[in-house]
């Protein structure tokens, strides 16, 4: 065979050799799909909790998206979404651009009650976002995507965005495939954090982290009247004045029914004593020890930077599976002004988390407002903070657990501190304050499947280019690029003249 057909014939097998290759590559990577997340907060990975609720979708999922590929938001939520399809293939994405495809906007918009407005020549849709499964729908506005931090304006590193849409769109997943929402009684008259309150006493900003997990806030005040059977949950937060022995007995009695109990105790002085909160002794009751002091962490890499008795990082968790977010994500949670809150001997109660080693909890409440003062000084330990207590049936002689009459009773979590829940805590995405808030809920209300995934901060910087910046571009664009692949292709001619 002389060269030039065994050239040919060479070039031929390449040919067919570079398509199968491409081939599998497309069959391989169609097999195992990966996709990378390349942004500096990882803004597009899902979160663990993200991905459980998509892997366990057993129902098909419609989302509707009424975003024009002009738009601000189009990217991030398509870049999203995505990843959404890769985890699950229960969900269907439809695009409807309310320009470009006006009539199928308009029947969607009048099927799902949206409205729309002008700004200059393009049409926004109020609702950008709509789910629904079967016959629930649930619709995501355009303030639950991004929102703009406008306190961050003087930033050094310019202002920052609330990427909020795995939040919403999630949580959106959840509703419209998990049923009616859940309800959190909150305790009032005791001077506790108020729903509907101003200040730094106020729960709403709990109550609006809650509501992404689809779950209501209802005040209720302990009196003569029993906690309400349609309360999935009863917070008690940070009460400032005693409950009686009959307010204790309603508390005992809904738990024992099978309610659901969070209560958090900050240490509250009157005249050099912490006032008692009237739990005490029937927590002791359950195992569970509501101590008389003040914890102060004394580990420099745990305290906050200026506030070396107030505020501190607890890091050191326990392993129920409450606090498995927490310990996988890092990050730790902030404290401040801490009781502390222990597990009685043979009790069956678990700790969620402790100080470090080199904290005490300072019983003289004198020596702990005043490190100079005279006395023994407490030995350093790891404080516990926050116990969990679930009942436990007993067994029987066949090993077995013995079933009791009427209903289980429910389950209980006790907090040392209040301030963990506060809106700047939940706020910060370096922190897991909003993942044991979450998962407190989720274990609380019995609903596992609850999500919480605290907002995503970036930088919003504008790209700004100079005449000189658009020369350069423009020359690299129009000219180098043409002028290598012309290299390149007279490299390849000259080889194969040679």
């Amino acid at each position: 065979m002389s060269a030039q057909p065994r050239m040919r014939l060479n070039l031929l097998l390449t040919a067919v050799l570079g398509l199968v290759i491409v081939v599998l590559l497309n069959y391989i990577s169609s097999r195992h799909y990966k996709r990378w997340d390349w942004t500096a907060h990882g803004l597009f990975t899902l979160s663990e909790r993200s991905q459980q609720a998509l892997t366990e979708l057993d129902q098909e999922v419609e989302i509707y998206v009424f975003l024009g590929r002009d738009e601000q938001d189009f990217a991030d939520v398509e870049t999203l979404l995505e990843e959404y399809k890769a985890v699950t293939d229960r969900i269907t994405v439809e695009w409807v651009d309310p320009d470009r495809d006006r009539a199928r906007y308009q029947v969607l918009a009048d099927k799902f009650g949206i409205d729309s407005w002008l700004a200059g020549d393009v049409t926004l849709s109020q609702v950008p976002v709509v789910v629904t499964s079967g016959e629930r729908k649930w619709k995501v506005e355009r303030h639950q995507l991004i929102v703009e931090d406008f306190e961050t304006f003087e930033d050094a590193d310019g202002h920052k965005l609330d990427l909020q849409s795995e939040r919403a769109l999630t949580g959106a997943i959840l509703e419209v495939t998990t049923g009616e929402p859940t309800k959190v009684c909150v305790a009032a008259g005791h001077g506790e954090w108020e729903v509907g309150a101003y200040g730094d006493r106020s729960f709403d900003a709990v109550a609006r982290e809650l509501e992404w997990e689809k779950i209501e806030v209802e005040a209720f005040e302990v009196r003569a009247d029993e906690v309400p059977e349609s309360c999935d949950a009863f917070f008690v937060i940070s009460p400032q004045r005693p409950f009686s022995k009959e307010e204790v007995a309603i508390v005992d009695r809904y738990l024992a029914s099978g309610g659901n109990l969070l209560l958090t105790f900050d240490p509250v002085l009157k005249k050099e004593a912490l006032t008692p909160t009237g739990f005490e002794r029937w927590l002791e009751e359950r195992g569970i020890v509501v101590g008389q002091d003040l914890v102060i962490e004394n580990d420099t890499a745990q305290q906050l930077p200026g506030n070396p008795g107030d505020l501190f990082l607890v890091t050191n968790v326990g392993t129920h599976r409450l606090v498995d977010t927490i310990r996988k994500r890092g990050g730790g949670i902030l404290l401040a002004v801490a009781r502390s809150v222990d597990v009685a001997d043979g009790g069956d109660t678990e700790v969620l988390f402790r100080t470090s080693p080199n904290a005490v909890a300072e019983t003289d409440i004198a020596r702990a407002l005043d490190p100079d003062a005279k006395g023994e000084p407490t030995p350093p330990s790891a404080v516990p903070l926050a116990v969990t207590w679930e009942y436990v049936p007993p067994l029987g002689e066949d090993l077995k657990p013995v079933e009791i009459e009427g209903p289980t009773p429910g389950r209980l979590i006790v907090v040392g501190d209040s301030d963990w829940m506060s809106a700047e805590l939940l706020d910060n995405p370096q922190l897991s304050n909003i993942d044991f808030l979450s998962s407190s809920a989720g274990w609380l209300t019995q609903r596992e499947a609850l999500i919480n995934i605290a907002p995503r901060k970036t930088n919003a910087r504008a790209v700004i280019m100079s005449d000189a910046d658009l020369q350069n571009l423009l020359f690299r664009v129009v000219v180098l690029l043409p002028l290598a692949a012309l290299i390149a292709g007279f490299g390849v001619w000259w080889s194969r003249r040679s």
